[in-house]
């Protein structure tokens, strides 16, 4: 196919018929996509359409089967064989798990490979390379140190250094593969900031994620996949609206679900936390409850305490004062879906019936520690279709499943020994809008079972579409908290401090 389209001088990337399959999956049939200079381009789907393949294949992290790529100057005719090294110069990619070492400074990650820390012997200048990564911090206002490790920063922290990296290579082609998944808001903005400062010198942007409020935040144009197939190609943001976006990636109408109330009041509560007190910086104790029925939201700043006190409730970290107790008797039975499904959720090696079976190899075994396979297999069908995990076969690698599928696995996981309380840190993180509403449908069909569910998230609608209860943390304490009938407004003004 002619690469010379009229166009083409104000085009950095095109891509002609890309083609990739994997086993039986054709995951891009026959995609075109062009990139302008200077441009953020917005690229949407639900998990599975073909997103990060398509971006993949762009950067030659996975190589397409077949069709052409122009990225600047440098052309590739993709033939299922390696060409990342042909266009390295043009394009960066930031994937959505960071591509970090934990155990090398905040510096030598930034740095790493970078020939402006080397001297004329290839040695490389531990001064020089700490200099550079504090200008750069300094730059984007990130308040670490230069030679923190970092696998002693949180997630967010993580998630802005990969952009960092990325971004300061230089070159003229940015893939952000749900960039803001782990970020606060502040930090967000700070992003934000950086891409239309990059984007006003002529970088361009590839821009993929399920958070559709951000494309017209900051996307000039967008791109919809749907089964690997382009559905929609090149609108202006303008152009669009939400529901318009929702229901092209479905492919059908999107019906928003709202929140139900199960909450059995007159039974004794599941779990009570007495005399809590999260840090020491907190001046008051928390006192928290959750009942039967009841979705209980956590919200706050990132870093304010409702990840701490989730932690706290699910038995994964001990609070500074105050104990956990059950007026019904023994403590219960807690499931925990974890803030990072990547970092903690899953092994992606293993399979879909070995990552779930983790999760109660205790009750799946017999005094003498044996477990039976039949058992074992019908147990983790039962939990698959409850959390409606869609795989080839239960043996099938967790990392080959889209990422809605991946999250629906962890959920099934902490399924496994039948708990009686839910604590899931942002149970939507990375995954598609309908993803999101089988989850949502999970949760309340869990809570209308009578169990209890704790929800961390930052997401507005996500909470006014389960909490029947919502806790503002902030400093290690609750401020305060809305129940029953509350609005998105109410929601809003409390998070932001306002009210």
């Amino acid at each position: 196919m002619n690469l010379n389209s009229n166009d083409a001088p104000r085009a950095i990337v095109e891509m002609r018929n890309i083609a990739k399959t994997f086993g039986s999956t054709r995951a891009l049939r026959g995609v075109d996509f062009t990139l302008m200079r200077g441009e953020v381009h917005a690229l949407l789907g639900r998990n599975g359409a073909g997103k990060s393949t398509l971006v993949s294949t762009m950067s030659g992290f996975t190589p397409a089967d077949s069709g052409t790529i122009r990225i600047a100057g440098t052309q590739v005719t993709a033939n299922a064989q390696n060409y990342a090294a042909k266009i390295r110069e043009g394009i960066a990619h930031v994937q959505q798990t960071p591509q970090l070492f934990n155990l090398l400074t905040v510096a030598e990650n930034l740095f790493l490979e970078n020939p402006r820390v080397r001297g004329k012997f290839g040695t490389v200048s531990r001064a020089r390379t700490l200099a550079l990564a504090e200008e750069l911090l300094n730059n984007w206002a990130i308040d670490i140190r230069a030679d923190a490790l970092v696998g002693e920063l949180d997630a967010g922290t993580r998630q802005l250094l990969e952009i960092i990296k990325a971004l300061s290579r230089g070159v003229p082609v940015m893939i952000l593969d749900e960039p803001t998944a782990a970020l606060s808001n502040a930090e967000k903005k700070i992003l934000f900031e950086q891409v239309r400062a990059l984007k006003a010198q002529g970088v361009s942007f590839i821009y993929i994620s399920h958070h559709l409020d951000e494309i017209f935040e900051i996307a000039d144009v967008v791109t919809i996949l749907r089964d690997g197939q382009v559905v929609r190609e090149r609108e202006p943001v303008g152009c669009l609206d939400v529901d318009t976006i929702a229901d092209l990636m479905m492919g059908k109408k999107t019906l928003r679900s709202i929140r139900k109330d199960y909450t059995r009041e007159r039974q004794p509560s599941l779990i009570e936390a007495k005399g809590i007190r999260i840090g020491p910086r907190s001046e008051n104790v928390i006192d928290f409850e959750v009942r039967a029925g009841e979705i209980v939201a956590l919200v706050g700043p990132v870093g304010g305490g409702k990840e701490a006190l989730a932690m706290i409730l699910a038995g994964q970290r001990k609070p500074e004062q105050g104990h956990i107790s059950n007026p019904r008797g023994p403590l219960p039975k807690i499931g925990l879906v974890p803030t990072d499904r990547h970092v903690s959720g899953y092994v992606g090696l293993l399979g879909v019936r070995e990552n779930v079976v983790i999760g109660g190899l205790d009750i799946l075994s017999n005094r003498f520690g044996f477990i039976s396979k039949q058992g074992e297999t019908e147990h983790v069908e039962r939990l698959a279709q409850q959390t409606h995990v869609v795989a080839s076969t239960l043996e099938q690698p967790v990392s080959q499943l889209s990422g809605g599928n991946q999250q629906k696995v962890v959920f099934a996981r902490a399924l496994c020994r039948s708990p009686d309380i839910v604590v899931a840190l942002s149970p939507t993180r990375g995954v598609d809008v309908g993803a999101k509403e089988q989850l949502y449908a999970l949760l309340r069909n869990l809570a209308r079972e009578g169990l209890g569910v704790v929800v961390v998230s930052d997401e507005e609608d996500e909470i006014a579409q389960l909490a029947n209860r919502v806790v503002i943390v902030f400093d290690d304490e609750v401020k305060d908290q809305l129940v029953g009938d509350y609005t998105i407004k109410d929601l809003v003004l409390r998070m932001e401090g306002v009210l």
